[in-house]
């Protein structure tokens, strides 16, 4: 990953790719950001039409029912049966209606569903059938693995899972080309064409609304390298699994153990994701357990035509026996493979000890938790506390190489005091290190000094993260062994919201899985639905409309000033109308947008407005920082973005308090903190991973000094570019008020040309973005026929990007500078 430079959707996710298709024996093997985000793009990509009807079953995880929602259908429960836990045939066949054009089978626990019977009743109603088979790896029948019975199914791989990543992860299978071409569209903006591993494509146009669901490099490498005991896994949980049924099946008041419907000989093989049980008295057997310091869970408290989040489906006068049964008895013990046969008996003891009443023994040490907790060689490893003390103190130290300069030049050198001309922090005259790495502290010489050019100027910087290796690899251990387990959503996300909130000023900041989702989440809290208008920019990235879209919303495309690129506020009020529910003014490039103005339109016109300051973490207009103009503002922290990180990640800022708490509810499946697998809201999978909070509390006191690095490169190039304004070159304009430095770009007459040169010169640059939003193919069908955007288009046709970041050395900056000009020059 580090050589690669590519952190998410990259090299170590196509690898995955390859070898979950061979270990599934599917065909195409999608990876995405996780299980929920499976089902969504899997039912978004078969076709599914609002209001279409999706058979689901009553007893499930929410996403099953929530993916159906979340993807413009409705779901319909139909009950289980109560061996497997899965769909019944039999009420399947009684629950079709007209409506009705999918089937979701779940396969739950440690079994599938019936998919022979289900598959006839699908071919009977002509339902295409989309399998839940997110608990399933290495689950099959007649040979055939889980998710290819029928047009496709998923398969998650959150750190509870029979394989597990670090944080969130998820996948498509399918045997269908067409099918596999959508979802690997849907997942990164509606791209068409290649774009894993391909930095240049997500400049692309967008062939369809879609959504950021890319897998982290990192959570790949993690499940390639777990991937090689998965057999192993399986084997030992199945010989834990079968010593519970011995231990337990003659205990009074255990109801129901599990029942495999498999029969090896024709190649059926179940896996035991966890080992539930149905005992009476449960919730008082649970805290039994839990004095004695064993851990449960219980799947599932609410059946899913119960949950609050579905009040509205009008299931209340309807009965699903089996699965309330099953909400109000089952409780899943503890299983993973470190269990030893020693913990399972301790378990077995401690359920007998409830049901004969026996006085409570005194509690063996350690505990057995529910989950997963750590290897034996972890164990045996550096303690928990140890290792988390080493990477505070780590925390602790930045780098400080020195920094002079003015606000009108690049911060100068660090002086030399070595014999092999480096300087005190081991960089050359140039900023580089031994390694041949640029500095952030190099200083410019006088405009027209020889340097020797250098062999690339990378736009994107594949060494981002060099120097962050180990401090990563050493975060990356710390989480994995921190005594909570908590992978996603645990203190280290809590103090990273703290940190930004200070760093801003700011009441709130939720943490969220990405910049995309960020909007999505910010629109939903706000309710735009089926209906309300959105104004949006009709230049920039395609989440700006697809954010609308996605929500059910229609998006609204004003033009953008000719110079700033940012949308105009005259064209956005001249498009307010009746059905406008919101403004989504977005900074763009190296400028904010005219945020008192929108200020002022939103509250004359009664709107709520939110502020796409993806790009703008940093940023200060007057006094007041990007993000915190309007009702909420967004950032975007993946990898390239100017506070970016190895992976992805997003999050919202608001002053109102009702609107972030249902943020924070939405992002995490629409449950609110209080009691787990109760859903109030429909809500997404959209969570921060512990490990990039770490990475992002151990770089953020860097912050401010990169950004001041970009700006002053910024402020070079400007200067440097001020006269070629005349000649068909035109710089953003200077200053440091409303200014953000993700990317520089320029206004060029002859963008192609110069591009071109710049690329003979050995400078690689950038287009955002060929096409305005209303001209490409997902949004074309919300541009009114014969409505023009004339500034979005000339400026998709002139803007061109030049690096900025902040590694560049100074002779990288001055041979980008010198390389424009000598354009204008050869003309």
């Amino acid at each position: 990953m580090f050589d690669s430079g590519k952190f998410s959707h990259g090299a170590q996710v196509a690898e995955w790719e390859k070898e979950l298709s061979a270990r599934t024996g599917a065909r195409y093997a999608i990876a995405v950001n996780s299980g929920t985000d499976a089902l969504v793009l899997l039912l978004r990509a078969c076709g599914l039409r609002p209001g279409d009807e999706v058979l689901v079953p009553a007893y499930s995880f929410f996403a099953t029912a929530s993916s159906v929602v979340l993807a413009g259908g409705v779901p319909r429960f139909v009950d289980i049966d109560p061996a497997t836990y899965a769909m019944d045939p039999d009420a399947l066949a009684d629950a079709v209606t007209p409506a009705c054009r999918f089937v979701m089978p779940v396969h739950l626990f440690h079994t599938m569903a019936d998919m022979a019977a289900i598959g006839e009743v699908a071919r009977a109603h002509g339902l295409t059938v989309v399998e839940d088979s997110a608990e399933a790896i290495g689950m099959r029948r007649g040979g055939r693995h889980a998710g290819l019975f029928g047009a496709g199914g998923v398969l998650s791989f959150f750190p509870s899972k029979t394989l597990g990543a670090l944080g969130d992860a998820g996948a498509v299978l399918t045997d269908d080309p067409e099918l596999a071409y959508a979802v690997d569209a849907l997942r990164h903006h509606g791209r068409a064409g290649h774009t894993l591993d391909n930095f240049p494509a997500i400049a692309t146009q967008s062939s369809r609304p879609g959504v950021n669901s890319k897998m982290d490099d990192v959570q790949a490498a993690v499940l390639l390298a777990k991937s090689t005991t998965l057999e192993e896994d399986i084997a030992c949980r199945a010989a834990l699994a079968a010593r519970y049924t011995e231990r337990l099946r003659d205990i009074p008041g255990v109801l129901r153990l599990p029942r495999s419907t498999a029969r090896p000989e024709r190649g059926d093989r179940d896996v035991f994701y966890v080992y539930l049980i149905e005992a009476e008295h449960r919730d008082d057997l649970v805290a039994h357990l839990d004095a004695h310091g064993i851990g449960t869970e219980v799947y599932y408290p609410v059946p899913l035509p119960r949950q609050p989040a579905f009040a509205g489906l009008g299931c209340r006068d309807r009965r699903f026996p089996h699965a309330e049964a099953a909400a109000g008895r089952a409780v899943a013990l503890p299983l993973y493979p470190d269990l030893g046969t020693e913990e399972i008996d301790r378990v077995c003891e401690a359920v007998a000890d409830f049901y004969v009443r026996q006085a409570p023994r005194a509690p063996r040490a350690p505990e057995v938790p529910h989950t997963r907790r750590g290897t034996a060689e972890e164990v045996r490893g550096k303690a928990g506390d140890e290792a988390a003390a080493e990477r505070r103190e780590a925390a602790g130290r930045r780098e400080t190489a020195g920094r002079t300069g003015t606000v009108d030049t690049l911060p100068a050198a660090p002086a030399a005091d070595n014999a092999n001309g480096r300087a005190a922090d081991g960089r050359d005259a140039d900023g580089r290190d031994a390694d041949g790495r640029a500095g952030v502290g190099a200083g410019v010489g006088a405009v027209g000094t020889s340097h020797v050019p250098p062999v690339r100027v990378e736009f994107f910087p594949r060494k981002l993260f060099e120097a962050d290796r180990k401090e990563l690899i050493g975060l990356f251990r710390e989480v994995a062994l921190d005594p909570s387990q908590r992978f996603i959503l645990g203190s280290r996300t809590e103090e990273f919201e703290r940190v930004l909130r200070d760093s801003l000023g700011a009441p709130d900041v939720v943490l969220c899985g990405s910049g995309t989702s960020a909007l999505e989440l910010v629109l939903t809290a706000m309710e735009v639905a089926a209906g309300d208008e959105v104004v949006v920019p009709a230049f920039g990235c395609a989440p700006l409309a697809a954010a609308v879209v996605n929500v059910g919303g229609t998006p609204v495309f004003a033009d953008i000033d000719p110079h700033t690129m940012v949308v105009d506020p005259d064209d956005v009020e001249r498009r307010i109308g009746p059905r406008t529910a919101a403004l989504m003014p977005a900074h763009m490039f190296s400028v904010m947008a005219d945020m008192p103005r929108f200020t002022d339109l939103a509250r004359r016109h009664g709107l709520r407005l939110v502020e796409d300051s993806a790009v703008a973490q940093g940023a200060v207009l007057g006094s007041t920082p990007a993000g915190l103009w309007g009702d909420a503002g967004v950032f975007s922290f993946v990898q390239v973005k100017s506070c970016g990180m190895p992976g992805e990640g997003g999050a919202v800022v608001t002053g109102d308090p009702q609107l972030a708490a249902r943020v924070r509810m939405l992002r995490n499946h629409g449950q609110d903190g209080r009691q787990r697998f109760v859903h109030h809201l429909v809500g997404r999978n959209s969570r921060f991973d512990e490990v990039q909070a770490a990475f992002q509390l151990h770089r953020f006191d860097g912050f401010p000094e990169r950004l001041e690095r970009r700006a002053r490169i910024a402020d070079y190039y400007s200067e440097r570019f001020a006269p070629l304004a005349g000649q068909g070159i035109v710089p953003p304009p200077s200053g440091r008020d409303g200014r953000c430095y993700y990317v520089y770009t320029l206004l060029v007459e002859e963008r192609d040309a110069l591009r071109a040169h710049l690329d003979r010169a050995g400078v690689a640059t950038h287009v955002y973005y060929p096409l305005p939003l209303p001209e490409q193919a997902a949004f074309a069908p919300y541009a009114p026929v014969g409505e023009q955007w004339p500034r979005a288009r000339a400026a998709a046709a002139r803007a061109l990007s030049l690096p900025v970041h902040h590694l560049l050395s100074d002779a990288e900056v001055e041979h980008v500078a010198d390389s424009v000009c000598a354009f204008t020059a050869e003309r």
